[in-house]
């Protein structure tokens, strides 16, 4: 990803519109590009102010950086549990056909041995 394209997903990301597969490139290319990686802290802050300005709440967090860090985190968090289950559907699907292969020839072999 470039920093072009990673600046046009900083308020998709915020907002946490971005699908899978976007997110995981756009967290690569933040973790590895300090320029976008400032520009989504600024953006990040801003829209976190913002959010506890409308909210009016007494408790109202004043470390945004740390508050951006988490963020960062349970979204790799998010990405790493869709990989996961991704891999586990694949597997399953894996399994079920090797198990319908298998009872397919066990029903064939059945089927010629009677005749």
């Amino acid at each position: 990803m470039d920093c072009r394209t990673a600046e046009g997903l900083v308020n998709r990301y915020i907002e946490h519109e971005l699908p899978v597969n976007e997110l995981e490139e756009f967290l690569e290319h933040v973790q590895n590009c300090p320029s976008c990686y400032e520009e989504l802290e600024t953006y990040f802050i801003v829209h976190e102010v913002t959010q506890q300005l409308d909210d009016n709440s007494s408790e109202s967090v004043l470390d945004f950086k740390d508050l951006l860090e988490q963020d960062i985190s349970s979204s790799r968090h998010y990405v790493r549990k869709k990989k996961i289950g991704w891999f586990l559907i694949g597997v399953s699907v894996c399994l079920l056909i090797v198990a319908l292969a298998a009872i397919l020839v066990y029903v064939l072999m059945e089927t010629a041995h009677i005749l």
